[in-house]
């Protein structure tokens, strides 16, 4: 199988190499220059990472690179959506907590718990690959997910013991004042990255 990287044929041949290895290389060869793979088409089709593994046969295989920068700037402008979208999730769900809707308050807070785990990921990865290691950024992280985290277990506790009323309480002073918080550290980090993608 012939490979090219954005058009060029890399330092390698896919001849004889599983198609683990020719994902493998390019990654490498693409990470070489700050990229990630950003498309994969084989002899003209588009493929996943994982559509790509599975494929038997091929003659052509065409790796498009973008910068990490930008999947980073982008990731970041998702999080940022997502952040205002989890605040209200859960300001909703302590309201039906509140009144005659506790069923739905609970699906909420388990959806929001699920928000607030992929956005607290998304942070740590875009911080590391910000190089964030110290500073009010990673300090600042560092001590809202200490904060947190003793409110998310509090909150745990209630729901399994159906006292709706006090985890309405938990989510509105508790875990609720720490996801807005998050934006603007958000907000930071995408002025990074896009300052880097420019």
């Amino acid at each position: 199988m012939k490979v090219f990287i954005d058009g060029e044929e890399p330092g390698f041949s896919g001849d004889g190499l599983t198609r683990e290895e020719v994902l493998a290389s390019v990654k490498e060869a693409l990470g070489k220059k700050g990229m990630l793979i950003d498309s994969i088409k084989v002899d003209g089709t588009e493929l996943d990472e994982e559509g790509f593994l599975a494929l038997r046969g091929g003659t052509e295989a065409r790796f498009s690179g973008r910068p990490m920068r930008e999947f980073l700037a982008e990731t970041l402008t998702d999080a940022a959506g997502y952040q205002k979208r989890l605040a209200r999730g859960l300001a909703g769900a302590a309201d039906r907590l509140e009144s005659d809707k506790a069923r739905e308050g609970l699906e909420l807070v388990g959806q929001a718990a699920e928000g607030i785990g992929w956005i607290l990921r998304v942070l740590g990865n875009s911080r590391i690959l910000l190089g964030l290691q110290d500073g009010d950024i990673a300090e600042g992280l560092d001590g809202l997910g200490e904060a947190l985290a003793p409110e998310l277990e509090k909150a745990s506790s209630l729901m399994e013991e159906g006292k709706h009323l006090e985890l309405a309480y938990t989510i509105r002073t508790g875990i609720l004042p720490h996801i807005e918080i998050l934006g603007s550290y958000i907000a930071s980090m995408e002025e990074m990255a896009e300052g880097a993608v420019q």
